[in-house]
């Protein structure tokens, strides 16, 4: 018979063997058997960190802990799943939970360590490092830990030793070679091999190593690099015969990791190499991409944004192509994506908000790794990269390349420095603070500008692509969006600030969360809809609403335009009952307020079908927003039964007295806490820092309202207190 401990057992084999999903089926598998076996929830837990199901890691090590809170495994795990969440506060106390049940626990001090080191207490993470070693001195990996905070701090005559330990860690090997490692004992008359370890990036980084030694003594040099490099690293001086890393190597002397070069030579700040250009492109392939380059104007720029996503710190170094919005917001300069693979899928959620021209698909594909991005990077004026190959690659080649660091960067690029002694064209961009790259790319945009003058930031009608007729078409803070130029408020404000009541989406970033379902009544041109989608993601939906004809037809082209798949649009306005209602006929050349159209009362004009929100049937809804010009209680009633069942947030629009009493009222009936909201329609820091406010003191007149059985804090909104509760009341 199968004990639990048994299942359990295999299930910890499978998870070893990296058959994460099959480990996965068992652990779930026992927790049906016993619903309350600690052991299977921590298990589990790590099953879903393996598999980046973070928030449902959490959720398991949670439940481990309640049912068995001296439990410091599951404290362990979860610091270590917060700390990839950037939840590092968090992350250190359950660290320090651990530690209080088990003060020699290592595991729990190295990674205590880690997320101080990302936090930016560079100190604590020493003392955290040393502590793990007064426990187990031969700790390999705490050895090697301790070495990249040493060499970041700049102590490398401590810190390459250190970093040595690294060879008796889980994680890399030293090659099996009868030769011996080189000792730094002179090499004149012998024949060294240099293996590659770890990254494409560090490869190229340490290459220049081969021409050192070559200066230095009089011996034979034999590479080898990962077979992807060969072609790149055929123009790197210094070595005599470069060879893949699996092929078996030429007669040789003694052997030497690339990486451990440098500590053996004792090299530091004051002798580091920095001789560039150090790798060349093809002058073939340089003159075809000129040839093609020359035919854009502006500035020249290169964008690389995603390393590799199985890199241990990937969630710091990488860069959410978002984050570059500054530099769409300037004029004379073109970008050019070099990205490949991951993050090649982000380009499509920001065409909208940055044009970028992709070179990416075409590139090394039939020449080598990096050799035709070297070729395109020589036809660049510039590179921004983060901390990836290709930022090595360009530094090799002497182009100028700026470097966008986290708060806490890899060792190499040591702290606080804007140049590095490595690559003399690069230039470093840190965060000031942890997960903080707005500021980095709005320093890099600054800097653009003050460094060519050729650049600068663009005025509200340059962000303008094309005007046919009543619409037009404009790059806008969530993304490409048409407009009725006529429409008094919202067109004007998406004209003039890229943006419309950017108070309310400020709000919805607090409210609405990953796989969310929002029913928009009133959606317009989708203002708020792009952005509401962008919050919901792949597994969220948008059902945006919306009976103006003319205008729905602009709703569905945005939603195309920006490839918004998880938005239903419906052309159709909602009620308490099924039915229909007629939309008056227009004039959309002339100046209106096409947003402020009540429905309703009219007895003529073009029919359109009345929906409720129940009759969606939804399984799960979590916010209702209606902005509909007075017919908000009517959606209300209309969602009776959605409302009852999941306890949604509505944000409801309350700026006509006559109807104010009843909203409210019926809100409250519901078991609703209300709350005034009051977004001004003019943002001094709107999209196109536009300064000319042309809505004067007008604002967007909404309520909050969150249903009391809902845990929730509201701060900084005024609460309502009974039906005749004003907005305009001081």
């Amino acid at each position: 018979m199968t004990t639990t401990a048994d299942a359990l057992a295999h299930g910890w084999t499978l998870h070893q063997a990296e058959d994460i999903a099959g480990a996965e089926q068992i652990y779930r598998q026992v927790l049906q058997t016993d619903a309350n076996d600690a052991n299977a929830w921590c298990y589990y837990g790590m099953a879903c960190h393996d598999q980046d199901r973070l928030d449902e890691a959490v959720v398991a090590y949670r439940k481990a802990i309640q049912i068995l809170p001296n439990f410091p495994v599951a404290f362990n795990n979860l610091g270590n799943t917060l700390r990839l969440q950037r939840r590092l506060d968090e992350s250190i106390a359950s660290f320090d939970h651990a530690l209080k049940l088990k003060p020699d626990y290592v595991n729990a001090h190295k990674n205590k360590g880690t997320a101080l080191v990302w936090e930016g207490h560079l100190d604590e993470a020493l003392a955290s490092y040393r502590r793990a070693l007064e426990v187990a001195p031969d700790d390999g990996e705490t050895h090697k830990n301790l070495g990249v905070i040493l060499l970041l701090l700049g102590d490398f005559r401590n810190g390459w030793q250190e970093y040595g330990w690294r060879w008796k860690t889980n994680e890399t090997s030293l090659p099996e070679y009868s030769q011996p490692l080189w000792d730094g004992s002179s090499l004149d008359g012998q024949t060294i091999l240099l293996v590659v370890e770890q990254g494409l990036g560090d490869t190229v980084h340490f290459a220049r190593y081969a021409a050192v030694l070559k200066e230095k003594y009089e011996c034979r040099i034999i590479a080898a690099c990962q077979k992807a490099l060969l072609p790149l690293l055929g123009s790197c001086p210094g070595i005599d015969t470069l060879i893949a890393a699996d092929e078996d190597p030429p007669a040789f002397d003694v052997f030497a990791p690339l990486l451990d070069v440098p500590g053996i030579l004792n090299h530091d700040l004051d002798t580091f190499p920095a001789n560039v250009p150090y790798l060349s492109a093809s002058p073939d392939l340089i003159e075809q991409w000129k040839q093609e380059l020359d035919a854009y104007r502006g500035l020249k720029v290169g964008i690389a944004w995603q390393g590799n996503p199985k890199h241990h710190a990937d969630r710091m170094r990488s860069v959410p192509l978002s984050e570059l919005a500054p530099l769409g917001k300037l004029k004379g300069i073109q970008l050019f994506s070099l990205q490949k693979g991951p993050g090649v899928d982000q380009l499509d959620a920001v065409g909208g908000r940055l044009d970028i021209i992709h070179l990416g698909d075409r590139l090394d594909e039939q020449s080598g790794a990096f050799m035709d991005t070297a070729a395109a990077l020589k036809g660049l004026d510039l590179l921004i990269a983060s901390d990836t190959a290709i930022a090595h690659v360009a530094g090799a080649l002497g182009v100028p390349v700026w470097l966008a660091l986290p708060h806490v960067p890899d060792w190499r690029w040591l702290l606080e420095r804007e140049d590095t002694p490595w690559y003399p064209t690069m230039r470093l961009f840190r965060q000031t603070s942890v997960g903080d790259w707005s500021s980095v790319f709005q320093r890099m945009a600054e800097e653009l500008c003050h460094q060519f003058p050729s650049v600068q930031p663009k005025r509200y009608d340059d962000y303008r692509v094309v005007t046919g007729g009543m619409n037009r078409l404009t790059r806008t803070r969530h993304g490409l969006m048409v407009y009725n130029r006529h429409d008094m408020y919202i067109g004007r404000s998406l004209d003039r600030y890229g943006e419309f009541s950017e108070g309310e989406c400020d709000l919805f970033r607090q409210l609405v969360q990953p796989g969310s379902v929002v029913v928009e009544a009133g959606a317009n041109y989708g203002a708020h809809t792009l952005m509401l989608s962008e919050l919901v993601g792949e597994k969220g939906v948008v059902y945006a609403f919306e009976p103006q004809r003319v205008v729905f037809q602009t709703l569905c082209a945005n939603m195309a335009l920006n490839g918004r798949t998880n938005v239903h649009c419906r052309p159709e306005a909602l009620g308490e009952t099924p039915g229909a209602v007629f939309v008056p006929t227009l004039d959309h050349s002339t100046e209106q307020n096409f947003g402020g159209l009540g429905l309703g009362s009219y007895q003529s004009g073009e029919e359109v079908p009345v929906a409720t929100v129940d009759s969606l049937g939804l399984t799960r809804c979590n916010l209702l927003k209606a902005d509909v010009e007075g017919m908000e209680l009517s959606v209300l009633k209309g969602a009776a039964k959605t409302i009852e069942e999941h306890r949604l947030i509505l944000y409801v629009e309350n700026d006509r007295r006559e109807h104010s009493a009843a909203l409210i009222e019926y809100i409250m009936s519901l078991g609703y806490d209300l709350y005034w909201h009051l977004p001004p329609l003019f943002n001094p820091a709107n999209y196109f820092d536009n300064p000319t406010n042309e809505f004067g003191r007008i604002v967007s007149a909404n309520m909050l309202c969150v249903h009391s059985s809902v845990k929730s804090s509201i701060a900084g909104l005024r609460r309502i207190e009974n039906p005749a509760s004003n907005w305009q009341a001081p």
